[in-house]
């Protein structure tokens, strides 16, 4: 079975956030205020409606972590959907602050993007042309078509929490044909681990099935849901404390995160 491998580079650490957010590539920016709402802006500042199909870094970035509890919610749900693409994360349940992703936009498709805690308020749809070379920009709109597909791209990287727990490398996740889960690193099952970043690169094998993850006392993150099929791989912040891992309606696996 095949697995995703996630590469982390120290150097993107060094994105400031003071002035804006830039990546290496073209861009775009989830740019969150403390109502949860955000804009959806590219490396000119302008409002994205349309851009050329390519390779771009999706930043998704909020003022302050909102896990703090200063904010309207505890944590965000920012969504975009669309052909080849379906990119979620609530920046570690609301204890980090940015998380970059690398995504490629098919051409001629129209994306959907949101925060699923409020649709209505935050959805934007954008389009890309039949041809060009990936840039940002565009000018000020916003829609509401909507669509699905499979992730595509390098999974997310956490950068602002990378100075404050350390990355702790890749943790194996399967859901078997059958709906079984399983949950190990370096081939040992899951019991216990010390506290920081862990990427789960999960082999979905179900068209029933599908898995989430949970610190106790917080709503489940689902990495995969259970019509999804194939591998995706998502890079989350484990603090101390009781978690677990399940497929919505089936059984709870516990494991616990050390300080």
């Amino acid at each position: 079975m095949s697995r995703l491998v996630l590469i982390v580079f120290a150097a993107a650490a060094s994105l400031a956030l003071a002035g804006g957010v830039h990546a290496a590539q073209p861009s775009l920016y989830a740019t969150y205020s403390p109502n949860c709402t955000f804009t959806w802006t590219g490396d000119n500042s302008a409002s994205v409606t349309s851009v050329p199909p390519g390779t771009y870094d999706v930043v998704i970035t909020t003022p302050f972590a909102f896990g703090n509890g200063n904010a309207s919610c505890l944590y965000v749900q920012f969504h975009l959907t669309g052909p080849g693409l379906d990119l979620g994360t609530d920046l570690g349940q609301g204890d980090a602050e940015i998380e970059q992703h690398t995504v490629t936009l098919q051409p001629n498709a129209t994306y959907t993007v949101q925060d699923d805690g409020r649709p209505a308020q935050t959805r934007k749809t954008f389009t890309t042309g039949s041809s060009g070379t990936a840039s940002s920009g565009g000018s000020a709109g916003s829609g509401s078509s909507s669509s699905s597909g499979k992730v595509t791209g390098t999974p997310s990287v956490d950068i602002a929490g990378s100075g404050v727990l350390p990355f702790r490398g890749a943790l194996d996740a399967i859901v078997w044909k059958s709906g079984r889960l399983t949950l190990a690193k370096a081939d040992k099952p899951v019991t216990a681990l010390p506290a920081g970043r862990y990427t789960f690169a999960v082999d979905d094998e179900s068209k029933t099935a599908g898995f989430t993850v949970r610190r106790a006392g917080r709503p489940a993150v689902t990495l995969t849901t259970p019509k999804y099929v194939g591998n995706h791989s998502d890079t989350l912040i484990l603090v101390a404390g009781h978690w677990s891992f399940a497929s919505p309606g089936g059984p709870t696996h516990a494991f616990t995160v050390r300080a």
